[in-house]
């Protein structure tokens, strides 16, 4: 559940995101080409997602590739290990969990981004598909994690809001069409040190589904990135979701967490 990092550098995304956010990147391609392809693979201590755990609390390995061109277009695709389909408390009709095994997210995106005239904002729209492989339990019915979300955001200087919609009967295995998330972040670099602070604020809601389970997130964190596309950093998360509602056996997995990470882009 993360987005390119071409996407986390405009709007200042932990994602998912979905994945780890870096500040820098290193093209392959030569700058006078107007095609960008960048690879990113990193580590961290536990994969959050809007305040979630998707990792059961345990560390997860991640990575990605995406493509840009100069006119603003790109693509990507990006994957994390996962545990959370599989652990206890997934579940769907009459309780049974709802996937036998299931390790992996995989996420494809595409969308169009660039400045709106001269202005310093930029624009970001697009799609992204998020695939959760595995088997899933016969038993649990039309269960299906799979989902899709329309996004679009704003973003200036140091300050950017994202708002994504699902058209999906279902969001992440909540039944109930048009589930949206807004995002509003922070991001201050010190200077030209490559240290930068992240502030984040969220809202999830599962549309026309049970609104119990809707709740808010926050972050706060700091990163450190090098000229070789290193980039290590931690975050403090939290929500205010209802523990019955995100409890995967005996960890509830949208309580606090403080996680670190280290990532290379390439």
């Amino acid at each position: 559940m993360r987005h390119s990092l071409l996407l986390a550098s405009i709007l200042g995304t932990f994602a998912v995101p979905a994945a780890v956010m870096a500040e820098e990147e290193t093209s392959t391609a030569d700058s006078t080409s107007p095609h960008t392809v960048t690879y990113n693979i990193g580590l961290t201590s536990n994969y959050i997602f809007r305040g979630t755990s998707q990792s059961g609390d345990r560390p997860a390995v991640q990575g990605g590739v995406d493509y840009s061109h100069a006119s603003g277009f790109y693509i990507g695709t990006w994957a994390s290990s996962i545990s959370w389909l599989a652990d206890t408390g997934a579940s769907g009709a009459g309780g049974d969990r709802a996937y036998n095994s299931s390790s992996m997210e995989w996420d494809i995106y595409g969308g169009f981004t660039s400045e709106i005239g001269e202005t310093g904002i930029t624009y970001d729209v697009g799609v992204n598909q998020y695939i959760y492989p595995g088997r899933r339990n016969s038993v649990s019915g039309s269960y299906n994690a799979d989902t899709t979300e329309i996004y679009g955001g704003l973003s200036y200087k140091w300050v950017s809001a994202k708002y994504s919609w699902s058209p999906s009967k279902s969001a992440f295995g909540f039944e109930g069409r048009g589930a949206s998330y807004v995002d509003l972040t922070l991001e201050v670099p010190f200077g030209e040190s490559g240290y930068s602070a992240i502030a984040h604020v969220g809202r999830q809601e599962f549309g026309n589904g049970p609104n119990e389970f809707d709740y808010t997130d926050w972050k706060l964190g700091l990163s450190k990135a090098w000229d070789n596309g290193i980039v290590v950093g931690g975050y403090y998360t939290d929500t205010d979701a209802d523990r019955g509602a995100f409890t995967y056996g005996p960890v509830f997995s949208g309580k606090e967490n403080w996680t670190f990470f280290v990532q290379k882009t390439f």
